[in-house]
């Protein structure tokens, strides 16, 4: 091992146990290497301050399902809140579609009539939902 994997094994080590292998390897360098060793002791007892001065965090028996439970909420609630804009594009790209089969002469004012409508109108709705947040952010 050189000195930078054995520096990473070292801050790594302070996570968990390690291999006997990769044990064996960081404790043969860190016997021949001053800098290591040094490096090694003050990460050493840093950890045992900083594991003194800060207490272990105890979490309530329910907090693992009430987090499951806002997780699974905020995954549906994604989906609720792009599904408006999905309909409107949707609808709007079904609408110049058909357009465009009915009228085929036209087609390339369809596109640029339809693309401009498109905008406009979904500039609109995210005004108006925006709008209506706000309200109900103030009820």
């Amino acid at each position: 091992m050189n000195c930078e994997q054995v520096r990473e094994s070292a801050l790594d080590s302070l996570d968990g146990p390690m291999g006997a292998g990769p044990r064996l390897l960081m404790e043969k360098h860190v016997a021949t290497c001053d800098a290591c060793r040094r490096f090694t002791e003050l990460q050493q007892r840093i950890d045992a301050r900083l594991t003194a001065a800060v207490p272990v965090a105890s979490l309530s028996p329910g907090f693992r399902r009430s987090l499951q439970q806002k997780i699974d909420a905020s995954a549906a609630s994604s989906w609720s809140e792009s599904l408006p804009d999905i309909a409107h594009l949707a609808g709007c790209a079904l609408a110049i579609l058909v357009l465009l089969l009915v009228l085929p002469q036209y087609s390339r004012t369809l596109l640029v009539t339809g693309a401009g409508f498109t905008t406009v109108t979904y500039f609109l709705q995210a005004v108006l939902r925006t709008s209506l947040e706000t309200l109900d952010d103030r009820l």
